[in-house]
């Protein structure tokens, strides 16, 4: 069986990890109550002094025990501050700055991965020390140089609806389309979170002038090279 193939890394995942690889394993929800160390004690010696939890979840462990043994014997060999986890249903994605880790993964779980994600050769460390950049091989429409993030939770109604008839006005040195622009004059909870591209400097700051509260996180994009 062949690892699927490695999408690029462009900024890292949570602003701090460079690698990620998601491994398809039943059970995996077991670790949202136990952590690798107890789970290899529950596959090696069963749920003795552990208790159990859903049904179908201590199955799917018990039946998998091999592979959980192999996978916590692994994460337990490497600094626990090294990687971080995410879980989704039986899907646990892995991320970690540590290459070693994240190949031999790869290759000591081929069957389970689903997903993998590594920065292009050379850029590592670039991306690493990067806050707030998106890597890409070409601009979005080989115009926009920033992603705007919008907070119009921050503003009351009436502003809300001013700036969005402002930005309008911006086209095409920002990308407001009819959605957005309803999005914006409607929410007023922080939730559903969207961006804008903004083409230069001058247009960023403009709207950094005109609606301060309204920015989020702004990212630039640059070029790889």
């Amino acid at each position: 069986m062949k690892l699927p193939a490695a999408k690029t890394t462009k900024k890292k995942f949570y602003n701090k990890y460079i690698y990620k690889i998601t491994l398809e394993m039943p059970g995996a929800s077991a670790l949202r109550w136990y952590n690798f160390s107890q789970l290899l004690d529950i596959c090696q010696n069963g749920f003795k002094g552990h208790e159990p939890w859903r049904k179908d979840v201590v199955e799917d462990v018990t039946e998998n025990h091999k592979s959980w043994i192999k996978l916590c014997l692994m994460l337990n060999a490497f600094d626990s501050k090294s990687f971080g986890k995410r879980l989704e249903g039986n899907y646990i994605d892995l991320y970690t700055n540590d290459f070693n880790l994240y190949d031999q993964l790869g290759k000591e779980f081929t069957e389970y991965v689903k997903y993998r994600a590594q920065p292009k050769q050379g850029t590592e460390n670039t991306i690493l020390n990067s806050d707030k950049k998106i890597y890409v091989n070409e601009l979005p429409y080989n115009k926009y140089e920033y992603r705007v993030y919008l907070h119009p939770h921050n503003l009351d109604a009436s502003s809300r609806k001013s700036v969005a008839d402002w930005l309008s006005k911006q086209v095409p040195n920002v990308t407001f389309t009819e959605s957005v622009y309803r999005w914006l004059v409607a929410t007023s909870e922080n939730y559903d979170r969207r961006y804008i591209q903004v083409a230069d400097d001058n247009t960023l700051l403009m709207l950094q002038l005109r609606a301060p509260n309204l920015i989020g996180k702004v990212f630039k994009y640059i070029l790889n090279r």
